[in-house]
């Protein structure tokens, strides 16, 4: 018997006037209503969620009076199929059209003065993003934080790779997408096929979730629209949280890429870049003890909520006009230093390093001598995740020292920092490999203790299409902006796997979810001799013209 733990709906606070919204099909939301002065017509907060409006998890009640205590009225909105509103539980579906017709209402309101913002994390800032693609006039901003319009999507890169899949999107339509409520519990992640570590749920529950099943068909219902419909519709200011630490920051890079390359967007464009991972715990307080984790202590909220709401309210107010001016374009948080303020990202003083791949170093110059490096993935061998729990990594920020031991990854170590060296910009790294369609190239950017020890300072990864013999192959590990402190190091490690984070390899035309482990495969990197062959760089570098270059090459 399975340890399963079903919640329901939180009772509505005493302060909150639940009402019901009509949609265009004639289904009816649930909001709460939490009104800052209720005689005086104001700008609205809206918030719209899949995780219960009256929940403990997203503490919605508590973040509401701190809008309402800074002048705005808010609205929090179970969306379709959750919780207390009618209608089915569909991922992606009807987001903007029911933002749309929300927006649409709270506008012929008494209490609202014509101007609506949103704000949110993850899927309800997911939900923000929907209702600006949808063009609702009244909506003046939103502020979307750890999130992005591709929410949960394996991305193909246009060069013959694509990111490898993390399992989150599936076992998360076990846990919230079954019905209106939610479902807590743990897959057993050593269960093959893959598929079989989620289904133990559904038989326990006598009935299944029509988004895991489609995942299984080809039915394309529960797919967010492209990233491009966002960038082809009307731009409003917009201000993305990317956290640092955030295993959903793929998302948002994604959507700024395509937003900065648009004139019109570009200019409407916010970037605030924390040291935070995707449930808001902070690097500076990592790993987190009782007394700083917002998630069971109502004091470590109480302080956690000014860093977490008071960029969004400054971004509202200056777009409203009710007071200040707009932010820098730019605000990011240097780990272990520093805010500083740019005109763009990655900003001009990015340092634009170059580290050149040899055995078992990051050297700072050119390497004459080529050399073969090989690795064996055994799929029977998993390489553990950097932590318990992908969405809240800096919980127990995981020591991964003990991973470069193993003679299935390959780290790579640079010199000792003599002084403290700030790491600024965007991460790309391009491998000369020989590996077969199907290989999976997981990658992490470490920092290596005087003692030893060795923490994430980025990852990324990615799944060939196709075989390589030799090309260059380019991952994006995203940006950094990082303090390298004195007597650290710099360390990058090479491996076939990271689970139970993402999907284990599988042969190119299998599903990672129905395959069963293969054989033992061996996998080959190229270092040294003429050309950038195997590098890191880390500044100014861009992941699409690393792309570009790889998809027109011979």
């Amino acid at each position: 018997m399975l340890s399963v733990t079903h919640v329901g709906p939180g009772p509505v606070p005493l302060d909150a006037d639940q009402v019901r919204i009509p949609m265009r099909d004639g289904v009816r939301l649930a909001a709460d209503l939490y009104l800052a002065a209720p005689d005086r017509p104001g700008a609205v907060i809206l918030v719209r969620l899949p995780y219960d409006k009256d929940g403990s998890y997203c503490f919605m009640p508590t973040v509401s009076r701190y809008f309402t205590a800074h002048g705005y009225h808010i609205l929090v909105q179970d969306v379709r199929g959750k919780y207390r509103s009618e209608g089915e539980p569909e991922f992606g579906v009807n987001e903007p059209d029911d933002g749309y017709d929300t927006i649409q209402w709270i506008t012929e309101q008494p209490w609202c003065d014509g101007n609506v913002v949103m704000w949110g994390d993850s899927y309800y800032g997911y939900t923000a993003i929907a209702a600006a693609i949808s063009g609702h006039p009244a909506l003046k901003a939103i502020s979307p934080r750890v999130t992005g319009s591709q929410l949960s999507m394996t991305l193909r890169h246009g060069d013959g790779t694509r990111e490898v899949e993390q399992t989150s999107r599936k076992h998360y339509f076990t846990t919230h997408y079954v019905d209106a409520d939610r479902y807590e519990w743990q897959p057993d992640w050593s269960v093959r096929p893959l598929r079989d570590a989620l289904e133990p749920l559904f038989d326990q529950l006598g009935k299944r979730s029509a988004n895991f099943d489609a995942e299984f068909t080809g039915d394309s219902r529960f797919v967010p629209p492209p990233v491009k419909t966002l960038a082809d519709s009307t731009p409003v200011p917009a201000l993305y949280t990317i956290g640092w630490f955030d295993n959903c920051a793929v998302w948002s890079w994604t959507d700024v890429r395509a937003l900065r390359r648009e004139p019109a967007w570009a200019d409407h464009l916010y970037l605030r870049l924390e040291a935070i991972d995707h449930e808001n715990y902070w690097l500076g307080h990592a790993p987190v003890g009782p007394e700083n984790d917002h998630g069971i202590q109502a004091a470590a909220l109480e302080r956690m909520l000014p860093r977490y709401l008071d960029p969004s309210i400054e971004f509202f107010d200056a777009v409203l006009g009710r007071s200040g001016d707009m932010p820098p374009q730019v605000c990011y948080e240097v780990c272990h230093g520093e805010w500083h303020t740019s005109t763009a990202w990655p900003p001009p003083h990015a340092t634009d390093l170059q580290y050149h791949l040899a055995p078992g170093a990051l050297a700072e110059e050119p390497v004459v001598e080529q050399s073969r490096l090989v690795w064996t993935h055994d799929p029977s061998r998993l390489i553990p995740s950097a932590g318990a729990n992908p969405f809240a990594m800096l919980l127990d920020r995981a020591d991964l020292a003990p991973i470069g031991k193993r003679d299935d990854v390959l780290r790579f170590t640079g010199p000792v920092a003599d002084q403290d060296t700030d790491l600024i910009g965007a991460v790309t790294l391009t491998l000369r490999l020989k590996a077969p369609a199907g290989a999976t190239i997981h990658t992490r950017l470490l920092d290596v203790a005087p003692g030893g020890q060795a923490y994430l300072i980025a990852y990324g990864q990615v799944r060939l299409d196709t075989e390589v013999n030799g090309e260059l192959v380019p991952i994006d590990l995203q940006s950094v902006a990082y303090r390298l402190r004195e007597g650290h190091r710099m360390a990058l490690d090479i491996m076939s796997s990271n689970f139970p984070e993402y999907v284990p390899e599988a042969a190119a035309d299998a599903d990672p979810w129905t395959a069963l482990p293969g054989q033992p495969v061996t996998r080959e990197l190229f270092t040294g001799g003429p050309g950038a062959a195997s590098c890191l760089r880390i500044g100014s570098s861009d992941i699409d013209e690393l792309r570009r270059d790889a998809a027109t090459a011979p």
